[in-house]
C-alpha cells in the first residue's frame, strides 16, 4: 500500500508518465524510521523537508503540518500492520505540466513504509 495524498491506495497504483519526478527529477524525499510507533526525528525531518521544497520553489501546502505528516506516516504504518518497526520514504514531487520549467509549483506527495525484521539500526554488507 501507498499513501497518495492522504489516500491509502494498493502499492500497483501506477503515477502518471508525465510526473515531474519522473521526468526531470523535481522532487524531494525523506527516509524515516519508525520504532514502537514512534517517528524517530521526526521534527528534524520535517523541517529538512520543508527547506528542501522551499530551495526548489514549490509551494508547501497549508495542510502541511508536522502533525498532519505524522498522522499519514502513522496511518500508514498501521494499515500495513508494521507500525513497530518500518522505514519509511516520503516523497513530495511538483504536479504534471510543463517542460523544463514547470506549470505550476503545487505538489503532491506519496509515503512508502517498508516493515523491518527489528528495531535497531543495521548496515549490510553488500
Amino acid at each position: 500500500m501507498i499513501n497518495y495524498n492522504g489516500e491509502i491506495l494498493p502499492s500497483d497504483n501506477n503515477l502518471s508518465s508525465s510526473n515531474r519526478a519522473f521526468l526531470y527529477g523535481d522532487g524531494v524525499f525523506e527516509t524515516l524510521k519508525i520504532v514502537n510507533n514512534t517517528i524517530l526525528f521526526l521534527e528534524d525531518h520535517y523541517f529538512r523537508l520543508m527547506a528542501s521544497m522551499r530551495i526548489v520553489r514549490m509551494k508547501i501546502p497549508n495542510n502541511f503540518t508536522l502533525e498532519y505528516l505524522e498522522a499519514q506516516i502513522l496511518n500508514l504504518a498501521k494499515a500495513q500492520n508494521c507500525e513497530n518497526s518500518a522505514r519509511v520514504r516520503f516523497t513530495v514531487f511538483r504536479n504534471d505540466g510543463g517542460f523544463y520549467l514547470p506549470n505550476t509549483n503545487s505538489v503532491s506527495f506519496q509515503i512508502q513504509v517498508f516493515p523491518l525484521e527489528n528495531t535497531l539500526y543495521s548496515f549490510s554488507d553488500a
